[in-house]
């Protein structure tokens, strides 16, 4: 176990209107713009998902980027070539395909747009499939949180079910909590509760969802997301 922590530090403005907006509050401004996190984590244990929870501004990313580098959360959506074109030579176009419309972005024009071109939640989709593809531990930042639950869902599933498949190291930061439900990671930080929770081995269970009318069981992959407009 390694112990990591974070200080996070915001100046308060002294300007009339913030002043004013300070006095109003029954708190002390000065600690509410301080946070601390301290946590020790396991890192050294094979893992293939991790999972850094917690509401906006809790540390996440500062936390991510002291485990795993300051380049952790790299950029790899090149906004000026259609995201089709992105993915290694290694990669076929049937798994190419495979990877863009299992993590949801569905709608086979968007592939072979320039990715500017594509909405916030789509470049999201894209980002995270070329996530999936590249070698070496991968970092992705504020997972799911620009697109509906139901799509979150399946990029969710769609990622852990990858990871394993492939034997990867993938490391989510999110504020939304329902995603561990449809990850199932091995081990998670809870930034507002700060403990590290080690799930490995623990019993996983299945990642599926049962339809209170029908009682039939479906399950999150990329197929599910055949009746989604993008």
């Amino acid at each position: 176990m390694k112990k990591y922590a974070v200080h996070l530090t915001s100046p308060v403005s002294h300007s009339f209107r913030c002043q004013k907006a300070a006095n109003a509050l029954d708190i002390d401004v000065h600690k509410k713009s301080e946070h601390h996190l301290e946590v020790e984590a396991d890192l050294d244990t094979p893992f293939n998902v991790g999972v850094i929870v917690g509401a906006s501004g809790s540390g996440k990313t500062t936390l991510a980027k002291q485990m795993f580098g300051e380049e952790c959360f790299e950029e790899r959506l090149d906004l000026s070539k259609p995201v089709i074109e992105q993915f290694d030579e290694q990669y076929s176009y049937d798994e190419c395909a495979e990877m863009l419309s299992g993590i949801g972005l569905t709608s086979v024009p968007c592939w072979i747009r320039p990715a500017a071109t594509l909405s916030n939640g789509q470049r999201a989709r894209a980002e995270a499939a070329l996530a999936m593809s590249v070698d070496g531990l991968v970092a992705i930042d504020e997972w799911t949180s620009v697109v509906d639950r139901t799509v979150a869902k399946a990029m969710s599933h769609c990622v852990q079910k990858f990871a394993r498949k492939a034997d990867k190291q993938i490391v989510l930061a999110s504020c939304h909590y329902d995603i561990l439900e449809w990850v199932q990671p091995d081990w998670l930080i809870d930034c507002n509760k700060q403990p590290y929770t080690d799930l490995r081995g623990a019993k996983k269970k299945e990642a599926s969802s049962l339809d209170s009318t029908s009682g039939k069981s479906t399950e999150a992959d990329g197929r599910s997301l055949a009746s989604i407009t993008i």
